[in-house]
């Protein structure tokens, strides 16, 4: 091996062994959930304040409740500008590495699910949902569903074959409720103000 290449091998040998640390916490971030499958963060990226550069150890999913904007900073420096908007939804692979920091008055936020095991748990049946819920994703990890609070509770309940995590906004409040699978009722358990629920089923 030339003395370039062995350079080039030990270079990489280090960037590979670097220790970055997690997203959260951090100012900004607070848990809503921590068990054994998830973490949930209500997150914020405040105008000018830029997170520590970090690994995300994680999947992660979930759901943008209030538009914003921010810069996304890679570990070689590059910078990218990103605007997003209310109501999409999230989803990232494990290993991702940057920094991110704010650039609008007024800040995005969104709840962030952190999926603890490193793949799914063979999940696969789904739930049967209210008539007008719509998938807004589905792949090897998770599967998303917005649905709403009807004004009565249904009369056909449904059961959650997989356990789920269920986000509801209240006005500019997110509330994030574990649902174990097995679980039966009517209607989510969400507040009679949400204006918009989003069920993350896990597999």
């Amino acid at each position: 091996m030339t003395a370039l290449r062995c350079g080039a091998f030990v270079s990489l040998l280090v960037a590979q062994s670097v220790s970055y640390p997690p997203p959260f916490p951090r100012a900004g971030a607070t848990k809503m959930l921590d068990n054994d499958r998830v973490q949930v963060w209500n997150v914020s990226w405040p105008k000018g304040t830029p997170t520590p550069l970090h690994r995300h150890p994680y999947d992660m999913t979930g759901t943008y409740y209030a538009p914003g904007d921010r810069l996304i900073t890679a570990v070689d420096g590059t910078k990218r500008p990103v605007t997003t908007a209310a109501g999409g939804i999230v989803w990232q692979l494990r290993g991702v590495t940057h920094i991110e920091e704010g650039t609008s008055d007024v800040p995005l936020r969104a709840v962030m699910i952190e999926l603890k095991q490193d793949g799914p748990r063979g999940q696969t049946e789904t739930a049967s949902f209210p008539a007008g819920a719509k998938q807004l994703l589905d792949n090897a990890r998770v599967t998303v569903w917005e649905t709403m609070r009807t004004q009565a509770p249904s009369a056909f309940p449904h059961k959650h074959s997989r356990d789920a995590v269920v986000v509801s906004i209240e006005g500019a409040t997110p509330r994030a409720v574990y649902l174990p699978r097995g679980t039966v009722h009517n209607e989510e358990p969400i507040a009679a103000a949400a204006s918009r629920v989003v069920v993350f089923e896990l597999k």
